[in-house]
């Protein structure tokens, strides 16, 4: 099943892998503990801190 969520908290919640989409383009994915807890590009964790989005 996709779901698709611009919630953070929702996706870390029920997700086990995530996306990350920027203007169409496939930024990072991978399993979701990861994404969040040590995302591989500064545009990831500029998303999920809040930073920008």
């Amino acid at each position: 099943m996709v779901i698709v969520t611009h919630s953070m908290a929702q996706a870390k919640r029920i997700a086990d892998k995530t996306a990350l989409f920027l203007m169409g383009e496939l930024v990072e994915h991978g399993d979701t503990e990861q994404i969040f807890n040590a995302p591989q590009d500064k545009r990831t964790r500029g998303y999920i801190t809040g930073d920008f989005g």
